[in-house]
């Protein structure tokens, strides 16, 4: 609501708006409009909420009822005889042109009740404001604003179109709305308080359902809300339904209705290309049925670009597929346990579009709530069938002709599959027991084929033809040795190998997928080679061939993919092939013929981690892969950078996590000196949501991260660390204005590298500054103007001949410090000039820590400034 008045308010009195307040059924829009109204109708000469727009429009004269009402309101009483749609448009526009008003159109369905009720190209007086509420989040749109509006009239709106999205109460405010509805003022009682939260949690956040269901169980007994929840878990609330359905209902036609009840059923929580794959294959207008159910706020694609819905919308929509019939075997659409006893009882029918079962997960659900305990074997989630008498015959398929989409998980069939359906496009059967797929099983229209944790030792005996077959899923298929051969699939797009621990041979067929763009073999231990074909996959965009530990030959053809863009190469042994990595690495000659720079120079992501590369290894010619956006050398034993990273101009993310030899590093495109860029915090660091924001950060907003890189002293450019004795006493005088410095070992951590180094003192140089860390507090004779507070102000004194310059500050700081403070503590100095409001600051990147009992420090520090910053006469203050 504050957002709401915020924008009511942002633009005075010239300007006229439109705002639409969106969300599912149920989640208060009204009760917001109404508010928003009541505290902003005192700023407008006239104002009207037409409630239940979408229902009263469909009565018989009910626009012309609308339109009656809002003359009425905006005119504070007057009557207005209205004799038809036309009549009231005229009469609307004639009353609205001339004084700034407040609309409310609440609950919206489409545009055209809109223009209906008011016209287009309305004169609205500057200042004016409407707001719609609405189930449908793009209901506004610009072309609809240019013709609602006389913009002449009315001055521009432009801007002033707002969308206002209304989410889910947070636990806490749902449990407190609920006990209102169920106990008024009243205490909670204890016996009901565990059922008041497993109530709370299965309304998801939604003010209706809390409203409807605490208002029915106040003044209940316990059992009766015992009883409310387990009804609820089968039965979803007939009111809030009734509420929900309408945007169901409100869908144009059976296609999106269709697709809707399809993803209710099976592809919530799924990725939204994933599931467009499947579902335009089962002849859907998918990527356009998705658009118009986030526009109706039936779906949501959420920032990981997964399919998500409210779980009362998910009831809704099952409740629907429910109501089709009594008999269970009739529905167009069965999972859990009513497709488990569909199945058991042979009863499915033609209806039977989508069945879907996760025998485990059903298992385990029914073990929850029976308090009982299963025993599944250790060592393979496909083997824990065995431990269960779950036997189903294929024959309970024979009458489900129409079945299309099917999930059978860890089920175990007996049968021959000659009568099985044969127009499946999906078939995810993980923990399949079998060790090749049933020659008599009529697979020839599948898009989609996951057969993850399977048994298989190989997925068919013969080429077989699936001229559909999009994605093929193999993944953690311990059994399996060799791949099917491919050229029966002549779609196929993505190919996953993942955790095919015993897979020692990829078919040579594989350079016939002309269309494939991703394949994974990560974590295929066995596998030692690749075929050389594999240079003919023309449109391969991903290669993931990390965790391969015994791969030690990466085919030269390699550089013929022009296409492909990300390579992963983490935890493979080719770095000590004698035609592997080293045909990267070694410049031309005779006997390889490659070097680095024949990699496909049209790569963007590049990872080496883990693979044992030292600079002996290392190339040094890098500047084929002009197209690099992200490399990762994390865990190698490298030295130094190579000079020709520079050279890669568009690089956004260098990973160099936990590379401990590291000592050095170039001045890169990726680095920059600046002090005001966020610092980017590895998952380990300390400093992981601990709301530090202002570390000394070099970096920019693209990634460089060095973490756990504890030799590193130097990055060209930006800082460097050298050993104090390096120094000659006379710099060291004229640097920190002291005769000498103690040579106690000390630690010193990096707030860049999340690590700690024991040396001598070190003299750090950074962004032209100079400065040391030294155990002990006892200050140099040297410095004049001191104080035991953390800010100290002093006038710089008139220099004796008017040449003469201030050029620097010497500081010295006494400080102590716990090793376990190191977080909390950010070594930051700023200098003021309050005469000439300048302000210099200057955050170290590093941190002395005492290892003696006295846990006392100097900080010295040489700051050097410019002319004319600080002069004789002005006042200067120092904080820390």
């Amino acid at each position: 609501m504050t957002q709401i008045n915020q924008w009511l308010e942002q633009d005075g009195a010239n300007k006229v708006g439109i705002a639409t307040i969106c969300g599912i059924g149920g989640i208060g829009k009204t009760t917001i409009a109404k508010v928003v109204y009541n505290q902003n109708i005192p700023r407008f000469e006239g104002y009207s909420f037409l409630a239940d727009v979408r229902e009263t429009s469909q009565d018989c004269n009910g626009l012309v009822r609308l339109q009656r009402q809002l003359i009425s309101d905006i005119l504070k009483g007057k009557s207005h005889k209205i004799y038809n749609i036309d009549n009231g448009i005229n009469k609307i526009k004639e009353i609205v042109c001339c004084r700034r008003v407040l609309l409310v159109l609440d609950d919206v369905d489409e545009l055209g009740k809109i223009r209906k009720l008011m016209g287009t190209q309305i004169p609205f007086h500057p200042g004016s404001k409407i707001i719609i509420t609405s189930r449908n989040r793009c209901l506004l749109n610009a072309h609809f604003i240019s013709q609602m509006f006389d913009l002449e009239a009315s001055t521009s709106c432009g801007g002033l179109s707002k969308l206002f999205e209304v989410k889910e109460l947070a636990s806490s405010e749902s449990l407190q709305l609920f006990n209102w509805y169920a106990f008024g003022l009243n205490s909670v009682p204890k016996s009901s308080m565990a059922y008041a939260r497993s109530l709370v949690k299965h309304c998801g956040g939604l003010p209706l359902a809390l409203q409807v269901l605490g208002s029915s169980l106040s003044s209940k007994s316990v059992s009766s809300w015992k009883s409310a929840l387990e009804k609820l878990e089968e039965i979803p609330d007939s009111k809030i339904q009734e509420i929900l359905r309408i945007s169901y209902d409100s869908l144009e036609d059976d296609h999106d209705k269709n697709l809707f009840l399809d993803i209710v059923c099976l592809f919530i929580g799924k990725d939204r290309d994933y599931t467009t794959t499947i579902l335009d294959g089962c002849d859907f207008y998918t990527t356009i049925g998705i658009e118009n159910l986030v526009r109706r706020s039936l779906l949501i694609i959420n920032e990981k670009n997964k399919l998500t819905m409210h779980q009362m919308i998910r009831d809704m929509g099952r409740e629907i597929i429910r109501q089709e019939s009594s008999d269970i075997g009739k529905r167009s659409r069965l999972w859990h346990k009513n497709a488990f006893d569909v199945i058991r009882e042979k009863i499915g029918s033609r209806t039977v579009k989508c069945l879907t079962l996760d025998l485990k997960g059903l298992l385990e659900d029914k073990a929850k709530r029976t308090n009982t305990t299963l025993h599944f074997p250790k060592h393979s989630k496909s083997q824990f069938l065995m431990s269960n008498d779950v036997d189903m015959e294929t024959q309970a398929f024979a009458k489900m002709k129409r079945l299309k989409l099917l999930q059978l998980d860890y089920v175990r069939l007996k049968g021959d599959f000659k009568d099985f359906p044969k127009r499946l496009r999906w078939l995810r059967w993980r923990g399949f027991c079998m060790q090749s797929f049933p020659v008599d099983f009529d697979i020839n229209e599948l898009v989609v084929l996951d057969m993850r944790n399977s048994k298989l030792k190989q997925v068919w005996k013969d080429t077989e033809c699936l001229p559909n077959l999009k994605i093929l899923n193999l993944n953690h298929s311990h059994s399996l040795l060799k791949t099917p051969s491919f050229s029966g699939l002549p779609s196929l797009e993505k190919l996953m190998l993942k955790d095919c621990i015993n897979l020692v041979e990829v078919d040579q067929s594989i350079g016939e997928l002309k269309l494939l763009t991703f394949l994974n073999l990560k974590d295929c231990t066995s596998l030692r080679h690749l075929p050389r074909t594999i240079g003919s996959l023309i449109s391969l965009e991903e290669l993931i061939l990390s965790g391969c530990s015994r791969l030690d030959d990466v085919p030269r053809e390699l550089h013929n993919m022009e296409s492909l863009k990300v390579l992963n190469l983490d935890e493979t042994a080719i770095y000590q092939s004698r035609l592997g990595l080293h045909w990267l690495l070694l410049k031309r000659s005779k006997g390889l013929g490659f070097s680095w720079a024949s990699l496909p120079s049209s790569l963007v992501k590049l990872s080496l981690e883990s693979c044992k590369l030292s600079n002996d290894v290392m190339p040094n010619d890098l500047c084929n892969l002009a197209s690099l956006k992200s490399l990762n050398l994390s865990r190698n034993p490298i030295h130094y950078l190579p000079e020709s990273l520079k050279n890669l101009t568009k690089l956004e993310e260098l990973l160099l996590t936990s590379c401990t030899e590291l000592q050095m590093i170039p001045k890169l495109p990726v680095l920059l000196n600046v002090s005001e860029c966020k610092f980017i915090f590895g998952d380990n660091s300390p400093f992981r949501g601990s709301g530090i924001n202002n570390v000394p950060c070099f970096f920019s907003s693209t990634r460089c991260v060095i973490f756990g890189c504890e030799k590193l002293t130097e990055v060209e450019d930006l800082f460097k660390l050298e050993p104090i004795e390096n120094f000659e006493a006379e710099e060291i005088r004229r640097l920190f204005n002291v005769d000498s410095i103690n040579g106690n070992r000390l630690q010193l951590y990096s707030y860049l590298t999340d690590s700690i180094m024991l040396a001598t003192p070190q003299v750090l140089q950074e962004r032209g500054i100079t400065s040391t860390f030294v155990v002990g507090s006892e200050i140099p004779i040297g410095f004049k103007h001191r104080t035991n507070e953390h800010r100290i102000s002093f006038v710089l004194p008139t220099p004796a001949h008017p040449d003469e310059k201030i050029h620097r500050f010497s500081l010295c700081i006494v400080f102590s410090l716990a090793s376990d403070q190191m977080s909390e503590f950010l070594p930051c100095v700023h200098i003021f000039n309050e005469t000439k409001t300048i302000m210099l600051r200057y955050r170290s990147s590093f941190i002395g820590i005492p290892q003696t009992n006295d846990k006392t420090m100097l900080w010295l520090i040489h700051w050097p400034v410019t002319d004319f910053q600080f002069e004789g006469g002005d006042l200067v203050s120092c904080m820390v």
